[in-house]
């Protein structure tokens, strides 16, 4: 619940205040709180202020307040309610009474199906609530939010690798936000980074990715129900997401994509859905692409490509209209040219990025055409829609193309990545997501999902033609409803086989449940020692890939090296490599003293990276040194649970 009101209601109020109402505030709100997470911990940042819950309230009472007035000054104004580019679609006005029921009933049911879909599969697979996935980009995630909770500060500018050394960007505004469910008194960062990744995975996506649909094909009940399933049975994600990294950024950048590339759907006039103005729309572009730059920046340059065929028709179109041409390809082509820039020029550093192509050309242009990415089984369902949304648009190619576009993006870009052997033109391609297969996977299939709901659509009607001519009263008045409900059903049984299941063992090894463990049973056990034989303003030294670093995540005690990667100052280097050496080299217990860092963890040398063993050796001989246990003995054994042992550097302690 906790989680549910961050990810909604400081978005929604601020939505509201600006007069969203319905869908659209609903699909708003949750980028909207992504921005004023990342936006406000930049800002009290800067001026000094903790990053805290009431800090966080207070920057969303600020917020509401600016758009209040702000509309409130600019009430009457006609340009307000104005879309020169629109093509005239129907406003929600324009929908009889029974219409907008029957539109309201099919979101809730469609999002509560999904809901259930997607978060039965994760929360099976993940088992209890405080599980943790038991992989390497965990250090980072666990730590991140623990430190940003415990110290307030939550700055993108300079959260960096963790500590002050390693200072710099790094996009927070996911670790922000359930930084913010810790505040509001769920004080596990286990079960709070579960339960946000959970609504994220389950509900926002959906929601979102049926926000775009209805700008696509039109606020209908079979669109809103067939995106629903859609969203729900794409292995690639949400459900990769969590069994790989785990990327919880990229996560929760994905999830809030549809709404971006919706707003450009509506910001070139395409939308089918009730129009809106054109104002509103490039202020909603301009309030969201923030928050999703600051959750995973790759993100937003994925929203801006996706959203480029849409810009290719709107100029296409506009040569058609003498009243807007002039404007018109001005914008297109500005979208365009600085969609390629941003494409071109801001990529990640591609030195931790060691993943190499890991299909042939035959297998990756087979996952492509059968969604199914970096699996070993098939979508055959999500398959058979692609066919049919692919004949689709060969029929109705001016009205569909663009979703095929989106498609055809996603695959160049997953090609690249899984096939290409040249690495300029590999890293070209698919480079700004670190030319990483499972990345590039997700978003081939969030780009296939609009093609994929037209192939429903076109199932729907045939079956819809087929039972109208059932000789039988009412039939064919319910066509409609009877189809929807039928390829429903099939793509509900057809989601129980394939690539699902699988996903779900994955996610369900990824947290653990086949031994592999960043943290052991043992090893979290002993972190409550470190809690009570550590003071709050002590230091503990451990190696980070062997999870002797999470002592921020789990004993609320501040680690030496907090992340794998990162600068360290002389001093913290070489504390890491000599720690074990108090007593015996003189420049040990001042550095200890200095630091604070009377305390080191042994978790073993088996790292959870690629079994990387430790690259940390201050602790190496620690366990020798204290079995002798002696009067004088330099380094004492204080605690231990199984292999896992805490140990303090006696010899400094006169220091």
């Amino acid at each position: 619940m906790a989680a549910a009101v961050v990810l909604f209601v400081p978005g929604g109020l601020v939505a509201a205040a600006a007069g969203a109402r319905g869908y659209r505030l609903w699909a708003l709100a949750t980028p909207l709180s992504f921005t004023l997470a990342g936006v406000s911990a930049i800002a009290v940042a800067v001026i000094g202020v903790p990053f805290s819950i009431t800090a966080f309230a207070i920057a969303v009472g600020i917020s509401v307040a600016i758009t209040l007035a702000v509309r409130v000054a600019l009430r009457g104004r006609s340009w307000l309610s104005t879309h020169p580019f629109d093509e005239g679609r129907e406003t929600s006005a324009d929908l009889p009474a029974p219409a907008r029921w029957s539109v309201r009933v099919a979101v809730a049911v469609a999002i509560a199906l999904s809901a259930t879909m997607i978060g039965y599969r994760i929360i099976t697979a993940v088992g209890a609530p405080s599980e943790i996935a038991q992989l390497f980009d965990n250090i980072f995630h666990l730590n991140a939010t623990a430190i940003i909770h415990q110290t307030g500060n939550g700055s993108s500018l300079t959260l960096g690798n963790l500590t002050e050394a390693s200072a710099g960007f790094y996009p927070a505004a996911f670790h922000d936000l359930a930084a913010m469910v810790m505040g509001l008194g769920a004080g596990d960062v286990t079960v709070v980074l579960n339960a946000v990744s959970i609504i994220l995975a389950s509900v926002v996506w959906p929601l979102s990715m049926t926000f775009l649909a209805t700008r696509l094909f039109g606020v209908r009940v079979d669109v809103i129900v067939l995106t629903a399933i859609v969203s729900a049975s794409l292995a690639a994600f949400p459900y990769r997401m969590l069994s790989f990294g785990v990327l919880y950024p990229f996560l929760a950048g994905l999830a809030l994509l549809p709404v971006v590339v919706a707003l450009i759907v509506e910001f070139f006039g395409r939308s089918r859905a009730p129009r809106a103005s054109l104002a509103g729309i490039v202020a909603a572009l301009a309030v969201i692409a923030p928050g999703v730059a600051l959750t995973h920046p790759s993100v937003l340059i994925a929203a801006a490509l996706f959203g480029s065929p849409f810009a290719v028709d709107f100029l296409f179109r506009s040569g058609r209209s003498s009243r807007t041409r002039r404007w018109a390809v001005t914008l297109g082509a500005a979208y365009l040219g600085a969609t390629a820039a941003v494409f071109l020029l801001i990529r990640p550093t591609l030195d931790t990025a060691p993943w190499q192509p890991s299909q042939d050309y035959r297998q990756a242009i087979g996952s492509i055409v059968t969604v199914s990415p970096g699996t070993g089984a098939i979508a055959w369902a999500m398959a058979a829609l692609l066919a049919l949304g692919l004949a689709a648009t060969a029929r109705r190619t001016r009205a569909l193309w663009p979703a095929l576009g989106m498609f055809a993006i996603g695959a160049v870009i997953y090609f690249g990545a899984a096939a290409v052997t040249h690495a300029g033109l590999r890293d070209l391609v698919s480079g700004v997501w670190y030319r990483d297969t499972e990345r590039a996977g997700a978003l081939l299939v969030v780009g296939a999902a609009p093609l994929l709901v037209a192939g429903g659509l076109a199932l729907t009607r045939f079956c819809a033609r087929e039972v109208s001519r059932v000789p039988a009263i009412g039939w064919g008045r319910l066509a409609g409803s009877i189809s929807t409900v039928l390829v429903a059903g099939v793509l509900l049984v057809a989601s129980a086989f394939g690539p699902l299941p699988q996903a779900q063992e994955w996610i369900r090894q990824s947290f653990g449940h086949d031994g592999q463990a960043l943290l052991t049973d043992d090893e979290r056990a002993l972190m409550t020692s470190v809690h009570e034989l550590v003071p709050t303003d002590g230091v503990v030294v451990g190696d980070p890939f062997t999870g002797a670093s999470l002592t921020p995540a789990f004993a609320q005690r501040t680690a030496l090296a907090p992340h794998a990667f990162g600068q360290r100052t002389a001093d913290e280097a070489y504390l890491l490599a000599h720690w074990d050496e108090a007593g015996t080299d003189p420049k040990v217990c001042p550095l200890i003293a200095k630091l604070n860092a009377y305390w080191a963890l042994d978790f073993g040398t088996y790292g959870v990276y690629r079994g990387q063993t430790s690259i940390l050796p201050g602790t190496d001989d620690a366990a020798e040194i204290a079995r002798e246990q002696s009067a004088d003995s330099t380094v004492t054994e204080i605690a231990r649970r199984g292999d896992a042992a805490l140990f303090e550097a006696t010899a400094c302690l006169g220091e």
